[in-house]
C-alpha cells in the first residue's frame, strides 16, 4: 500500500489570510506615524499664530482659527470629509499628548487605528490616575476584542472613573445631536439621526410595532420595508407636538427636468437638487405631482443657466434661486450641505466692492461662510460658474457647477441658425417687395386713420 506524502506547500487560502493580517499590522504602524505627523503639523500651525481675519461680528479665538484651518486643510488634501478629518486630528493629538500606552500599541502593530479612535473618543475629561489607568487597561484589552466590544468596555470604564460627571457628559453629548443626508447609488440616500439613545430606541420600537400591526393584517411587505415606510409616512404626513412649531408644513423637493426628457424624446437625466441625477421614471412621477413649475432658460452652447435679473443691493429672489440652481450644494470644497440650507454669499465681499450680481453670488453653508471670513481660506469666481478655493497652505481646489444642462447638439444649433437666417432673409425680401409695390396713399386720406 502506498502512503500519500503530505504536501509541503502551504495552503494558499491561509497564506492570503495571514497576508491580510500582516498588512493590517503595517497599516497600524503607519497610522501611529501619521498621528505624530498630524500633531507636528498642529504644532507648526500654532507657531504661525493665525488670527481672525473677519472685519465684523464676533471674533474667533486663535485656538478656534487654528483648529478650523487644520481640519479644513487636511480634509481637502486627504480627500476626507471634515468630520473624518476632525476625528483624525482629535484622535492623533489625544494619542500623542495623553495616551502613551495606546500609541505604543498602535506603533507596535498590535492595536488598529479603529481601536485607537474608540479609546481616544472616550478619554475626554479623564485626568491624572484615572486617565493612566484607563489608557493602560484599554490598550491591553484592545488586543483581544473588536472595536464595538471595546466601545462598551470603554464607556463602562469611564463611568467607573468619573461617575459624578455622567449627567454633564450626557448633556454635552446631547448638544451634538444632528441629522444629515448622504447620497447613495441608484436614486437612494441615507438619512442619519444622531440623537440620545432613549429617543432612538423609542423611535425604533414604535416603527417595529406599527410594522408588526400591518404585517399581521396581511400586508405583503417585509418587516424591514414596513418599518421604513411607516417612519417615512409619519415624518412626511404626521404633525409635531412641540409647542410653537408650525403645523401643516410638508416636505418639498426641487427637480430640474430637461423639456425633451419630459416629453419622452430626450435622454438627458433630470437633476434632484441636493442629490444629483435621477432616473426618468422617478422624474416623471415627481413632475406629474408638482404643485408649481418654473421655466429656466439655458445657453444652448454652454448649457449654463441664464438670468436676466440686473444689479440690486441685496440679492433678489431670482438671484438667490439662480445661485441655488447652479450650485445645489455649498461651494466650499467637499461640502455637501444643500444650497437651500446655505447662505447666499458675495464671493467678493460687498464691503470691498463686490457687486450683487449672479456672477458674484454662491451658496456657502453657515459653517463655511464663517470659515471664509474668519480664516485664511480664499474663494474666487472664475466667470464660468466654477469657483477656485485657495487653502491657507496654498493648495487650490475647483468647485464646478452641478446645475447645468448638456449643451444643445452642434447639428441642432447649426440647423436653427440656418433656419433663422433663411427666415430673416425671406422676411426682409418680402418687406422690400411690399414696399416697392404698395400704392402711395395721399396724406389727406390718412387723417382719420386710427393707426
Amino acid at each position: 500500500m502506498t502512503v500519500p506524502i503530505p504536501s509541503l506547500e502551504p495552503d494558499p487560502y491561509v497564506v492570503a489570510l495571514e497576508e491580510v493580517a500582516a498588512l493590517d499590522q503595517q497599516i497600524a504602524v503607519l497610522s501611529a506615524v501619521r498621528a505624530e505627523r498630524v500633531t507636528t503639523a498642529r504644532n507648526h500651525l500654532h507657531q504661525q499664530a493665525p488670527t481672525d481675519r473677519s472685519t465684523g461680528g464676533p471674533v474667533w479665538s486663535r485656538a478656534r482659527v487654528e483648529r478650523v484651518e487644520l481640519v479644513t486643510e487636511l480634509a481637502q488634501l486627504t480627500r476626507r470629509t471634515e468630520y473624518r478629518a476632525a476625528t483624525l486630528v482629535d484622535t492623533s493629538t489625544v494619542l500623542v499628548d495623553r495616551l502613551p500606552a495606546t500609541l505604543a500599541a498602535v506603533a507596535a502593530g498590535v492595536v488598529s487605528w479603529e481601536h485607537a479612535e474608540v479609546i481616544a473618543k472616550h478619554a475626554d475629561g479623564l485626568q491624572g490616575e484615572a486617565l493612566l489607568s484607563y489608557d493602560t487597561r484599554l490598550a491591553a484589552l484592545a488586543v483581544e476584542v473588536n472595536p464595538k466590544q471595546l466601545d462598551r468596555t470603554a464607556r463602562a470604564q469611564v463611568e467607573l472613573s468619573q461617575p459624578s460627571t455622567a449627567v454633564e457628559r450626557a448633556e454635552k453629548a446631547a448638544a451634538t445631536r444632528r441629522i444629515y443626508v448622504d447620497p447613495a447609488a441608484d436614486g437612494m440616500a441615507y438619512l442619519t439621526m444622531f440623537a440620545p439613545a432613549p429617543e432612538i430606541h423609542a423611535i425604533t420600537d414604535r416603527a417595529t410595532r406599527l410594522a408588526a400591526g400591518l404585517r399581521a393584517s396581511g400586508d405583503p411587505r417585509s418587516m424591514g420595508h414596513l418599518k421604513l415606510d411607516v417612519l417615512t409616512d409619519l415624518m412626511l404626513n404626521g404633525e409635531t407636538s412641540i409647542p410653537g412649531a408650525n403645523r401643516g408644513i410638508r416636505g418639498r423637493v426641487h427637480v430640474m427636468v430637461p423639456a425633451m426628457t419630459l416629453l419622452g424624446v430626450g435622454q438627458e437625466a433630470a437633476i434632484l437638487r441636493g442629490y444629483g441625477p435621477i432616473d426618468p421614471a422617478t422624474a416623471t412621477q415627481l413632475t406629474a405631482e408638482a404643485t408649481s413649475w418654473r421655466r429656466i432658460l439655458t445657453d444652448p452652447i454652454t448649457g449654463r443657466i441664464l438670468t436676466t435679473d440686473p444689479r440690486d443691493y441685496r440679492p433678489t429672489a431670482q438671484m438667490i434661486d439662480h445661485a441655488r440652481l447652479v450650485h445645489p450644494t455649498c461651494v466650499f470644497p467637499g461640502c455637501t450641505v444643500p444650497s437651500e440650507q446655505a447662505d447666499i454669499d458675495h464671493t467678493e465681499d460687498h464691503a470691498f466692492g463686490g457687486n450683487t450680481i449672479p456672477e458674484n453670488l454662491a451658496p456657502l453653508s453657515q459653517r463655511h461662510h464663517k470659515v471664509k471670513h474668519h480664516t485664511r481660506w480664499q474663494i474666487v469666481q472664475n466667470g464660468d460658474d466654477t469657483l477656485t478655493a485657495t487653502s491657507p497652505a496654498g493648495y487650490q481646489y475647483t468647485t464646478r457647477p452641478e446645475g447645468r444642462m448638456q449643451p444643445a447638439p452642434k447639428q441642432l444649433i447649426a440647423t436653427a441658425i440656418a433656419t433663422a437666417t433663411a427666415t430673416a432673409t425671406a422676411t426682409a425680401t418680402a418687406a422690400a417687395t411690399a414696399t416697392a409695390t404698395a400704392p402711395v396713399v395721399p396724406e389727406k386720406e390718412l387723417a382719420n386713420c386710427p393707426f
